[in-house]
């Protein structure tokens, strides 16, 4: 797409996305809705709204008929539009006449969804609250008018219907303009359509309260607020400084100070923290929020404002973070509300296992090759933004397929699905069902130790209904295998703990015995092997399997927007007052042998031999929770 406003297809894309978020419950502590935290410049008072007077389209009738519009010659597009809202623009979308069209007559397609009749007697009685899909994102892209900047392009490109094209975008522009009020406008849309009709007060006169309202609100230290600042910025410095009576110089003060507010501390945490983690708990909107200063970056330079080194410096950061958190197969794990999506940088060679304690991350890998294995755990705060109720859960990536995953995010709208996709049974890690769970609570990362073919974790919380939960970790890359030491407390005798494994859609069960599954994929193998610790006994049933189950949700993953596919997800239960669950994963090309066994007193440490083919390895697991 190129000219776009945010420079890169992805970035629109997750524009879309996140807008929709406010329509579905604003994130803790975030500005997003009127009367948000507000930036440290004086901002003055929104001026009142000046009546918007629908233009007319054709002169009142006469003895002589005005021409039909349909065989009229075309209006004269403008052969340089108004430098200073170009620029206030930053671009318009490339014409495409089959989108024009399309517009033309009334109908409108925002991809992925099916085109809809939006303005069915083509005369601009536009029903701005329509929402066929009852989708948040398709709503907010449609009010947003962006659609009608199709039009502008198309006018601005020639051409014989070029007359007919801007009397349409005008006729779209003055309903969107009666329909919404300054804090339901894109301002960006406002001055990029006004490129089509300057001097034209009935356009014109609404840029000013619309960029008021918007700069006097604040939506916080994200990427809604990056991007009204983006937009900010480049409408404030797209005109001359002493425009609107100099509020175009107010409005790239108040960006340029919003932009430095986000990195203070905050209700959100930083926008960026000193690692090059964003705050917004998602993978696919770290990669967004890079995309975004690609573009804040330049706009600042050529306004002649530099953030502060130490600014620059966590931005800088951002690479590296999607580097460790990409794939071998070039895609980054889908954490929180992330689709399958490739990152705008490619992966490159560095630490083999990244660490980010203040947002909570690991990312870990055997290797920068296609070949390589992969691995990612979750902790830190509590959930925000774009986060979901992850903590503990785990993603495993080897022999060039995903494993064991997160069951993912297919969009924004308020559906039971979408709920269960942000709860910890939608992750790989130890639920208590039916027990209260408390998106707020923290995760620690109690103890970490990384070498170059084996690392260990221990993470702690009390996230459900106060009782301490911990999980260890042991990763080796000699063989590939994990080892998972879930350990709780606080139930009653018939307290059920289940350890959740999301298996990728590639894959499925061929095998299931009481403490064991096996899942098969073209060319690979993965053996899930619960471990009965010395005294342990592990009952019949103990081991399930679910796809594609409704009620409740669980067997399933989304990869991407409006999308659902039935995955295996394998279910290991412990019944009792407390929990301990040691299971093996172990990758291997199809029937290659894995056995195991243990020894021990019940009280520990106990010593775990594991053969995988013709390789024999030994671990020490402590009571404790400690893997050596």
């Amino acid at each position: 797409m190129p000219g776009r406003r945010l420079a890169v297809a992805i970035a629109i894309a997750a524009c879309c996305a996140t807008m929709a978020l406010a329509a579905v419950g604003d994130p803790p502590g975030s500005a997003a809705s009127a009367g948000g935290r507000p930036a440290r410049t004086a901002v003055a008072a929104v001026r009142p709204q000046p009546s918007v007077i629908v233009p007319q389209l054709a002169a009142a009738p006469t003895a002589t008929p005005p021409a039909d519009p349909a065989t009229a010659p075309p209006a004269e597009p403008s052969s340089s539009p108004p430098p200073a809202a170009a620029r206030a623009c930053g671009g318009l979308p490339r014409f495409n006449p089959a989108t024009a069209d399309e517009i033309m007559a009334g109908r409108l397609t925002i991809a992925p969804f099916a085109a809809v009749t939006v303005d069915p007697n083509r005369d601009g009685g536009v029903n701005w609250q329509l929402n066929p899909f009852g989708n948040p994102t398709w709503g907010q892209d449609f009010r947003s008018g962006g659609w009608i900047e199709d039009l502008v392009a198309a006018y601005l490109a020639g051409g014989p219907q070029a007359g007919a094209y801007q009397a349409r975008a005008k006729q779209l522009a003055a309903g969107w303009l009666q329909a919404l009020p300054p804090s339901g406008r894109d301002p960006q849309t406002l001055v990029c359509i006004a490129q089509a009709f300057p001097g034209q007060a009935w356009i014109n006169d609404q840029i000013p309260p619309t960029v008021d309202y918007y700069a006097a609100h604040w939506m916080g230290a994200w990427n809604h607020g990056l991007m009204q600042d983006i937009k900010l910025l480049r409408i404030g410095c797209g005109y001359p400084p002493g425009a609107f009576g100099g509020d175009a110089l107010r409005w790239r003060q108040t960006a340029v100070a919003q932009l430095t507010d986000a990195f203070e501390p905050n209700p959100l945490g930083p926008e960026i923290d000193a690692q090059g983690a964003v705050n917004e708990q998602a993978t696919l909107y770290e990669n967004f929020v890079y995309t975004l200063w690609q573009t804040a970056l330049p706009a600042l330079a050529a306004c002649g404002y530099q953030p502060p080194g130490w600014i620059t410096a966590r931005i800088a950061k951002l690479p590296a973070f999607l580097g460790s958190a990409t794939e071998p197969d070039g895609d980054l794990v889908q954490i929180g509300d992330s689709y399958v999506e490739r990152p705008a940088t490619s992966a490159h060679g560095g630490a083999l296992v990244s660490v980010y304690p203040q947002a909570g991350y690991v990312f870990g890998r055997s290797g920068w090759t296609p070949a390589a294995s992969f691995y990612s755990l979750r902790f830190g705060p509590g959930r925000e933004i774009h986060g979901h109720n992850d903590h503990m859960g785990l993603t495993y990536y080897a022999r060039g397929l995903d494993l064991i995953v997160d069951a993912g995010h297919d969009g924004y709208a308020a559906t039971p699905y979408r709920t269960w996709l942000q709860s910890p049974e939608a992750a790989s890690t130890l639920v208590l069902p039916k027990v209260p769970f408390s998106p707020g609570a923290a995760t620690t990362l109690v103890a970490d130790r990384i070498g170059r073919y084996g690392q260990f974790y221990e993470l702690y919380d009390t996230a459900f209904d106060g009782d301490p939960r911990y999980r260890s970790v042991y990763v080796s890359q000699q063989p590939d295998l994990m080892l998972v030491l879930d350990r709780a407390q606080g139930g009653s005798a018939t307290s059920a703990y289940s350890q959740l494994w999301h298996l990728a859609p590639a894959l499925t069960v061929t095998e299931v015995g009481a403490s064991y599954a096996v899942a098969s994929a073209p060319g690979a193998e993965l053996t899930l092997a619960r471990v009965a610790l010395p005294g342990q006994v592990i009952p019949p049933g103990s081991t399930g399997v679910a796809v594609g189950q409704a009620s409740p949700y669980q067997g399933w993953v989304s990869q991407q927007m409006l999308q659902r596919t039935p995955a295996d997800t394998v279910t290991m239960t412990s019944t009792g007052p407390s929990a301990a669950i040691l299971t093996l994963l172990v990758p291997t090309a199809p029937s290659t042998p894995v056995s195991y066994s243990i020894s021990g007193s019940p009280a520990g440490p106990w010593q775990l031999r594991v053969t995988v083919g013709e390789s024999v390895t030994f671990y020490t697991v402590t009571a404790g929770g400690a893997i050596t």
